[in-house]
């Protein structure tokens, strides 16, 4: 009986109230090998540049067999993510303490260079993982795994919890033939040491309790439907490479094209002497025939190679719904032209966000849950994440934006219209501090004043008595 189900978002359920086995755990990691982990391959290896074009069978020896690769796969990925994560998340609370403890965790374990490439790796696989453990100084850390060594089963009730989580990965011996991995069983209470055959069967090995209050294994999803960013393209992308392929090939036949020569018999000796020197001198034989020399030529298909490459480049952006920043008319647009460009992807952009506010919030729940670090458990929902779009601003329009709002909206609010300002109540602070500040000196300055009038004041009548 199967106690496992893997559906097409790809996520794993278990049905409710069954003890984790070796033989539970055998079924998730055959699922995943068998199911995903192609799939998982597939995008890895389009992101670094290892297309199917490359894996084609090769033409025969003498037709050019031009292999090129255009890697928009990695730029529909490099370009949203450093559109909607560039600008690292600003994490605040109200709270003093929990703030200074956020701020050491976040310098601690760089998490701004974690959160990009847990953003990156889920546009790469549709979902990523952060795993929390500590470290030899008893320190919480984090990192971030990638889904072709981990996955995480959830039960089938309502609120999909979380059950256990599995990290393996298999080994490549030198004659590229896979050894047994080794890895780990994460659940709510323990870490369990596992050994994976090729056949996908697990044995428990050693069992560690662990001190968190929850499974320390957070799942951040690019969607519901767990789909990379370029999953919609991918066909669109190999049809690209294979159209600008045959271009190549073409532009290569068309430089080795076939010379023709009809009218006259050639020896062996002249046809190497104008291939050599590139110069040849025909005339009539005498009987009225004409010599015709010229090359061989195919069909012409560039205007229709052009077209497809156009329409190509354009389903490819439009689809993906990341915008191509690369276009000579990208630059050049007014504000509200480049926001509509933009619009597509800001929605994409809105969305990974609450993906994400989502994870940091589990995160942050299983940080706080542990014991001695002296913050409630529950202030992770007092937590604010800010995240700003790495986007050329224009801070003149925007300081006159601002202008114009005075008496209308609160200071607050106006400092959030400035992309110079990443927190605006911690500006509105500083701000205040200077107020205080010249206050402060100018009261100073003042009273200075004032004593130097009464000095001068009281020598002159001094002065006046004697």
């Amino acid at each position: 009986m199967a106690h496992i189900s893997l559906n097409k978002r790809k996520r794993f359920t278990l049905i409710q109230d069954v003890d984790i086995t070796a033989e539970i755990v055998s079924e998730a990691v055959k699922l995943h090998r068998d199911k995903l982990v192609k799939t998982y391959n597939e995008n890895e290896n389009m992101y670094m540049s290892h297309h199917s074009i490359l894996d084609e069978q090769a033409k025969e020896r003498w037709k050019p067999d031009n292999r090129l690769v255009i890697n928009y796969a990695k730029y529909i990925v490099d370009t949203f993510v450093g559109y909607q994560i560039g600008i690292p998340v600003t994490v605040t609370s109200d709270d003093e303490k929990v703030k200074e403890f956020v701020n050491d965790f976040r310098s601690r374990n760089d998490m701004e260079d974690t959160e990009f490439e847990l953003a990156k790796q889920a546009d790469v696989f549709g979902h990523a993982f952060l795993y929390v453990y500590q470290d030899e100084e008893a320190q919480t850390c984090v990192t971030y795994e990638v889904p072709t060594h981990m996955l995480i089963v959830y039960d089938n009730s309502i609120q999909e919890r979380p059950v256990f989580a599995v990290r393996y990965a298999f080994l490549e011996t030198e004659n590229g033939t896979e050894s047994l991995a080794y890895g780990e069983v994460i659940t709510k209470d323990e870490v369990i040491a596992i050994t994976v055959s090729q056949a996908g069967t697990v044995t428990f090995g050693e069992r560690t309790t662990h001190i968190y209050n929850d499974l320390p294994v957070i799942e951040l999803i690019e969607n519901e439907e767990r789909q990379g960013i370029f999953d919609s393209v991918k066909t669109l992308i190999n049809a690209l490479n294979k159209s600008a392929s045959e271009k190549a090939n073409d532009v290569d036949y068309f430089a080795d094209a076939y010379l023709k020569i009809i009218g006259t018999e050639l020896e062996s000796e002249d046809v190497m002497n104008i291939r050599d020197s590139r110069i040849f001198n025909f005339w009539t034989n005498g009987d009225g025939q004409q010599v015709e020399v010229g090359f061989l030529e195919k069909p012409n298909a560039d205007t229709t190679q052009e077209n497809l490459i156009t329409l190509l480049k354009e389903s490819i952006f439009s689809i993906s719904m990341v915008a191509n920043i690369s276009a000579e008319d990208f630059g050049n647009a007014s504000g509200t032209a480049l926001a509509y460009k933009l619009q597509a992807m800001d929605n994409l952009a809105k969305m990974k966000d609450r993906k994400m506010q989502s994870a940091f919030n589990r995160l942050y729940k299983v940080v706080f849950g542990v014991p001695k670090i002296g913050i409630n458990p529950d202030s992770y929902k007092d937590l604010r994440y800010q995240f700003t779009r790495n986007v050329p601003r224009n801070v003149l329009e925007e300081s006159q934006i601002v202008t114009q709002l005075n008496g209308q909206v609160s200071n607050e609010t106006k400092l959030s219209v400035l992309s110079i300002v990443q927190n605006p109540s911690e500006e509105l602070e500083r701000l205040q501090k200077e107020q205080d500040e010249e206050a402060k000196a100018n009261q100073k300055r003042f009273e200075d004043m004032r004593f130097s009038d009464e000095a001068l004041k009281e020598t002159a009548e001094n002065e006046s008595e004697e």
